[in-house]
């Protein structure tokens, strides 16, 4: 308001310079008349104003009162507005009645808002009229100052009037009453009938409008059909579709693909697209709400194009007939192919090339007939180059997966060997240890144990302390304590040896062996722990209970050829937590040179 204030105040045209004999609004009213002006601008507010002045007081002001009503621009109170220069051109169009209009520009931070003014004026009509039918002002300089403190406003306007460009001719939109002269206003709609629909005449000029349904074209004259559907005001439900008539709008059932909409609009019915649109190659199938293609007989289906089926590749000749196919179909036909020849009962028969002596085998290959013709193959252990050129021999050692251990090539074929102390399996590939305590009979010396490691054994010195003796069955040294004797009861019970043969390269954290204290009767103790009795931090072992049991497992991967020797002891606990036996197992661990 502050903004647009300048523009609010009839006090321009009532105080006009007055140019020539126009006259300005004091002049012609006295001061005394009512003024209804419109304000419409280009983003669609409109705003009206009402305004009755009132003659002068005593003191000479003008006596005014303003009803503004409507809407402005939403402006920022900081924007830059500036209202540019205008006209208007005040028409007589009655005795005692003004009519004027304009159209105006003011830009907001220099961009440029149109608006359009007309004003509707009353007085006394004894007050006469103006001496010309049509007079101009012209507006300038128009300013606004704004004081926060004292919540006043201040505007500066210069107005000018003057007659108009053609003050005695009648503007488009009115008509000459010689009664007066005056313009009166034209009923375009009576005179004319411009609109295609609804016609409502105004002063200076008409609009026209539509019934519901259709709405107002470009030219402002005519009404096209509003299609509702496009433009979503409509309200069909889920599941139909809406559909666009002239002036309005009808919701139909939605139909799927291969339905058509009926006439009514409420059902569907299936579309036969073998009739109307066929796509097919060569027959067509319909289909409630679809269809599908078929093929002649010897042509099958791909996509929707039919292709010819090659029979020949179905084996439908004899062997004796050559195959040839045909469009839809196919002919066998008696004739013998390469490397067959005709028998005298008329069949085909193959050729041996190799016993006729006309293959290209040559060198060390061999030649193998087949049916129609012939191969050359190499013997087992060679490759062939090609045919004619000799055979070379494969270097099976190539692989390294042929033998386990070693591998020596040898024309045509390749041969595994196995360190001493191992045998060739069956196989011919993998190597295994020679039990030399078995096969061998070996008898090492009292008090000593064949250990048979992987490649080779070793007489193990197993001697029973004194006091023991070997038990016959399990070949534990037991100790034979005397009656009553405290002190030999409370020493070891039993000492067992323990032999391992491992290959190279167990990994670490591997579970080897696992030791069990048993009674006097040959039962696994139900209360024993198990520790190492001279721990050797050199050893690749180490000990833990697990189950009653002693577990023996490698500490880090076992990658040196070596035996080692450890010592274990068992203690076992009577159910009131006394030593009840104690157990040594001394325990070999052999490592191969080889992981096999």
């Amino acid at each position: 308001m502050r903004k647009l204030v300048s523009i609010l105040s009839p006090v321009y045209w009532t105080t006009a310079k007055e140019i020539g004999e126009a006259v300005n609004g004091f002049t012609l009213t006295d001061a005394v008349f009512k003024r209804e002006t419109q304000v419409e601008f280009a983003t669609g507010e409109i705003l009206r104003m009402t305004h009755i002045a009132r003659g002068l007081d005593s003191d000479g002001a003008l006596l005014l009162d303003v009803v503004v009503s409507g809407h402005v621009l939403q402006l920022q109170s900081l924007a830059a507005i500036n209202v540019k220069d205008y006209t208007e051109d005040y028409i007589q169009t009655g005795p005692g009645q003004l009519y004027a209009h304009s159209t105006r520009l003011f830009t907001i931070d220099g961009v440029s808002v149109p608006y359009t003014w007309n004003h509707t004026i009353t007085y006394d009509h004894t007050r006469g009229k103006m001496p010309f039918l049509v007079e101009t002002l012209h507006a300038s300089s128009i300013t606004t100052e704004y004081n926060p403190l004292e919540e006043t406003v201040a505007f500066k306007i210069h107005a000018s009037i003057a007659k108009g460009d053609r003050s005695n001719q009648c503007p488009p939109g009115f008509g000459l009453d010689s009664a007066g002269p005056y313009c009166s206003d034209e009923d375009e709609c009576a005179v004319r009938n411009p609109c295609s629909h609804a016609c409502h005449n105004a002063i200076g000029t008409y609009y026209c409008s539509c019934p519901k349904g259709l709405t107002i074209s470009a030219d402002g004259r005519t009404c096209q059909d509003m299609d509702e559907c496009a433009l979503g005001g409509h309200t069909c439900r889920a599941g139909q579709d809406c559909e666009n008539t002239i002036g309005s709008y009808r919701c139909v059932v939605r139909c799927g693909n291969g339905f058509r909409r009926t006439a009514d609009g409420f059902s569907c019915q299936d579309v036969n697209e073998c009739q109307e649109s066929n796509s097919c190659h060569q027959r067509c199938f319909n289909t409630v709400g679809s269809f599908h293609c078929g093929c002649d007989p010897g042509y099958q289906l791909k996509g929707r194009k039919c292709m010819d089926i090659n029979e020949c590749r179905q084996n439908v000749c004899r062997p004796d007939q050559f195959c040839k196919n045909t469009r839809g179909g196919y002919k066998c036909i008696d004739l013998c192919p390469n490397g067959m020849t005709k028998a005298e009962n008329g069949t085909c028969i193959d050729i041996d090339e190799c016993r006729d002596g006309t293959h290209q085998c040559r060198y060390n290959q061999i030649c193998e007939n087949t049916r129609g013709s012939y191969r050359c193959v190499c013997p087992r252990g060679y490759r062939s180059q090609a045919v004619g050129r000799p055979c070379v021999d494969i270097d099976e050692c190539e692989n390294r997966d042929t033998c386990q251990h070693e591998c020596r090539n040898t024309l045509g074929s390749y041969q595994c060997t196995c360190p001493s102390g191992y045998r060739l399996m069956p196989n011919g590939k993998t190597c295994q240890d020679i039990d030399e305590c078995l096969e061998q009979n070996i008898h090492c010396g009292s008090n000593q144990m064949c250990f048979n490691m992987r490649g080779s054994y070793q007489c193990i010195d197993t001697p029973c302390p004194p006091n023991y003796q070997r038990d016959p069955l399990s070949g534990f040294c037991l100790k034979n304590c005397p009656a009553n004797d405290l002190e030999c009861a409370l020493s070891t019970y039993a000492l067992e040896y323990k032999l391992v043969s491992l290959p190279f390269g167990i990994a670490a954290n591997q579970d080897l062996i696992r030791l069990v204290a048993y009674t006097q009767d040959q039962v696994m103790h139900p209360r024993t722990t198990f520790l190492m009795a001279d721990e050797d931090p050199t050893i690749p072992f180490a000990l833990r209970d697990e189950n009653l049991k002693g577990v023996v497992f490698t500490t880090r991967p076992l990658q040196e050829p070596k035996t080692y020797r450890m010592r274990v002891r068992a203690l076992s606990y009577s159910a009131d937590g006394n030593i009840e036996y104690q157990t040594t197992f001394i325990v070999y661990i052999a490592v191969s040179a080889y992981p096999y």
